[in-house]
C-alpha cells in the first residue's frame, strides 16, 4: 500500500452542489483546490433533487416583476421555523441568494424563475429551478465549468478518512483511493461539503426516531462521518432532528413523484380505499402519516387533467411514464382492482372528496383542491421517505465551523449536509428550496472566505 502526500490551498470533501460551488469560487479567487468525492460520479444529493432554490432579487425574478427582498424571504423562513435558525446566517444566505443565482447563470447553469408557483409558506414567488426540474442538470453544468479550471484537481472514488491538525488548527486531511492508495493532504483550509446522515440507520434512529426504518431516498454516502469529525474536534451540532422528507416516492421502484400532482388535486388512499390525512400538509407531517399506513405504502389517485398539467409543467414526470409505474383505468372500480384496494370505499372516498372540494375544506384541514376527479383515472403506488437530514455542524455567517463555546475552529468550514440548515429544530420548519440555497450558499461563502483568508 502506497502513500502520497499532496499540497493544496483548499481541500474540499464532497462534490455535490456545495462542494462544486466552493471549488469553483475558490479557483476563481486564484487558489489551488483539491476536490475529493467518494462516489464514482459527482452530484451527491443535489443531483437527485428536483433542482429547486429559493432566492430574492435575482435578475430572472426582476425580469418577471418579482421584486421581493431578501428580508422578506428571511421573514418567510423565520415564520415557518419559529425563528430557530441562526438569524445572521439566515439573513446572509437570503441576501446572497439573488447574486448566487446570477453567478450560477453566468457559469452556464440552466435556471428559470417559476412566477406562478408557490410552495406552502411562501409569501412571494421565490422559486428558481432548473427547467428540467432535475438537480443533475445543475451539477452537470458546474462540472463543465470546473473542467475548465486547471487549478481544480477533482478526484472521484476517493474516500476521506479523517482530518489532521497542526497546533490546534485544521491542517489537512487523510483519504483512501479505490485502489488502496493513501493520501495525506496538506491544506490550510478544509471545507466539509459532504452529505448528511440519512444513509446511516443508527444516526437516523438516534436523532430522527419518527422515521427509523423508513425508506431513504438520497445520496448513498450520506453516512455522517464529516459531522463526527467536526464533533471530535469540539465542534457544536444543532438541529439534528430536522429533516426533509417526501410523501410521493414511487414504490417499490423508489422514483421521485412530484408534489405537483397533489397540489393540483390528486389524493392518496390506503389499502382500505380511504384517505388518512391532508396530502398538502408539511413534508414531514404527511410523510409520517404515510409511514403509519398498512405496508407503509399508499396509492396516489389523479385524472387525465392533472396528468396533462403535470407533464406540461414538470418535465421530469416523463420518467415515471417511461418506467411504467403509472396505471390507467376507465373507472374507479378498475383502479381499485389493479391496486387491490377496497373498491366501494374508494368510490365513497372520492365522492366525499368532491363534496369537500365544493365546501372549500375537508375533515383533515385540506383547503387546496383542483377540480373534481373524472375518468379516466390514474394511480401510482407510493411511499414516503427520508430525503435529507437538515442538522449538522454549527457554522457562522462565514461558513466557519464553530466550537461549543461559539469560537470558530481554525481552518475548518462546512456546508451541504455537513452543516446545520435553515429549518430549525423541527422538520415542519423546512421551506421548499432552502436545502439547495443553504448548500450552494454555504459553498459560495466558504469558498470565497477560505480563498481570501
Amino acid at each position: 500500500m502506497t502513500t502520497q502526500t499532496l499540497n493544496t490551498d483548499i481541500a474540499i470533501v464532497g462534490a455535490g452542489g456545495c462542494g462544486l460551488t466552493a471549488a469553483l469560487v475558490s479557483a476563481e479567487h486564484g487558489r489551488r483546490v483539491l476536490l475529493l468525492e467518494r462516489d464514482n460520479s459527482i452530484g451527491g444529493s443535489t443531483a437527485m433533487s428536483a433542482g429547486i432554490f429559493v432566492a430574492a432579487g435575482s435578475r430572472l425574478q426582476l425580469a418577471n416583476g418579482e421584486n421581493g427582498t431578501p428580508e422578506e424571504l428571511a421573514a418567510d423562513l423565520f415564520r415557518l421555523n419559529g425563528r430557530q435558525s441562526d438569524e445572521s446566517l439566515t439573513l446572509a444566505l437570503c441576501r446572497i441568494s439573488g447574486p448566487l443565482m446570477d453567478w450560477l447563470l453566468d457559469r452556464g447553469v440552466p435556471l428559470e424563475h417559476m412566477p406562478a408557483y408557490k410552495y406552502p409558506g411562501m409569501s412571494r414567488s421565490w422559486i428558481i429551478s432548473s427547467p428540467q426540474r432535475h438537480g443533475s442538470a445543475i451539477t452537470g453544468a458546474l462540472l463543465n465549468a470546473i473542467q475548465q479550471k486547471p487549478a481544480i484537481d477533482l478526484r472521484l472514488r476517493t474516500a476521506v478518512t479523517g482530518l489532521t491538525l497542526d497546533s490546534g488548527s485544521v491542517a489537512g486531511l487523510m483519504a483512501m483511493t479505490a485502489d488502496g492508495e493513501r493520501l495525506f493532504v496538506r491544506a490550510p483550509a478544509v471545507i466539509l461539503a459532504a452529505a448528511g446522515f440519512g444513509a446511516n440507520p443508527e444516526m437516523v434512529a438516534n436523532y430522527i426516531p419518527d422515521l427509523a426504518g423508513a425508506p431513504y431516498y438520497g445520496a448513498p454516502y450520506a453516512t455522517g462521518e464529516a459531522i463526527e469529525w467536526g464533533q471530535a474536534l469540539g465542534a457544536a451540532v444543532e438541529h439534528m432532528g430536522a429533516y426533509q422528507s417526501h410523501s410521493s416516492i414511487a414504490y417499490p421502484k423508489m422514483m421521485l413523484v412530484t408534489t405537483y400532482l397533489i397540489n393540483h388535486g390528486a389524493i392518496q388512499v390506503n389499502q382500505d380505499g380511504r384517505r388518512f390525512g391532508d396530502e398538502t400538509d408539511s413534508y414531514a407531517g404527511h410523510a409520517i402519516a404515510v409511514q403509519r399506513q398498512p405496508g407503509r405504502a399508499v396509492v396516489e389517485v389523479f385524472d387525465e387533467g392533472i396528468l396533462r398539467q403535470t407533464l406540461a409543467n414538470y418535465p421530469r414526470f416523463d420518467e415515471c411514464l417511461e418506467a411504467g409505474i403509472i396505471h390507467k383505468a376507465g373507472t374507479l372500480a378498475e383502479l381499485a382492482q389493479h391496486f387491490e384496494i377496497e373498491a366501494d370505499n374508494l368510490a365513497r372516498t372520492v365522492e366525499k372528496y368532491h363534496a369537500a372540494l365544493k365546501a372549500g375544506r375537508d375533515e383533515f384541514g385540506r383547503s387546496q383542491f383542483g377540480v373534481p376527479l373524472s375518468p379516466p383515472f390514474y394511480g401510482i403506488r407510493v411511499t414516503s421517505a427520508l430525503v435529507q437530514t437538515l442538522g449538522g455542524l454549527r457554522v457562522d455567517a462565514r461558513a466557519r465551523v464553530l466550537r461549543t463555546d461559539g469560537i470558530p475552529l481554525p481552518g475548518l468550514y462546512a456546508g451541504g449536509g455537513t452543516a446545520a440548515g435553515l429549518a430549525g429544530d423541527r422538520p415542519e420548519g423546512y421551506l421548499a428550496g432552502t436545502g439547495l440555497l443553504a448548500a450552494f450558499g454555504l459553498g459560495w461563502i466558504a469558498g470565497r472566505d477560505a480563498a481570501q483568508s
